[in-house]
């Protein structure tokens, strides 16, 4: 489908199906052109960008309140100081999320790479609801696994590979719509930002 063949742009800024779309034919068949769905590449692109966004000035904060790694010795590897700082950065990323995807369809990883978080129903932004839904859906697993060494229960720590699994889920819906986007009712397509004008046109 081009689209000239998708209705007026929507609240979100993309051209969307009027019925939503459940085959990869209802929806641009270019990739990178707007409404076609986010290539996987993209979507992962922006996801490091806003874990490595995030995690920088967590570790500043962390290290501003005491949470150290010891580096020699029997006890090598073991975390001192306040353990709950480690909740933190989930509590934080959930937010981050849930903020700026419901507000704008996209955090800083999603704008730099280009892509957008719209509603599957209605091709417009989420709700903070949805938005949070999405969040926290991969957001709780990390949360659970930080846990582990305040609860001394280190199996916990491998709950932080569940997110990885859930993002994987895109790859076995045509539309690439994952656990979190279907729990969200969400979808993500790709958003290229419009071309500037000339510099002339701009003056005149």
């Amino acid at each position: 489908m081009s689209n000239d063949d998708l209705p007026d742009r929507r609240p979100s800024g993309l051209p969307y199906p009027m019925v939503p779309p459940t085959t990869r034919d209802e929806l641009p068949e270019q990739r990178g052109v707007p409404g076609a769905p986010a290539s996987w590449g993209m979507r992962a692109a922006a996801r490091i960008i806003d874990f490595v966004l995030i995690s920088l000035p967590f570790a500043f904060l962390s290290s501003a309140m005491g949470e150290k790694e010891i580096s020699s010795g029997p006890d090598k590897g073991e975390l001192t100081g306040p353990l709950w700082v480690l909740l933190l950065f989930p509590l934080v990323y959930m937010a981050y999320e849930t903020l700026l995807v419901s507000r704008t369809g996209q955090t800083v990883g999603k704008w730099l790479c280009r892509v957008k978080v719209v509603d599957w129903s209605t091709g417009g932004l989420l709700t903070p609801q949805q938005a949070a839904v999405r969040a926290f859906v991969p957001g709780v697993f990390l949360l659970v696994s930080a846990t582990a060494p305040i609860l001394g229960v280190p199996v916990l720590g491998l709950l932080q590979f569940v997110p990885l699994m859930i993002y994987v889920t895109v790859a076995a819906s045509p539309v690439y719509r994952g656990v979190h986007d279907k729990a969200a009712g969400s979808i993500v397509l790709s958003a290229p930002r419009a071309p500037r004008a000339p510099r002339a046109e701009r003056g005149a």
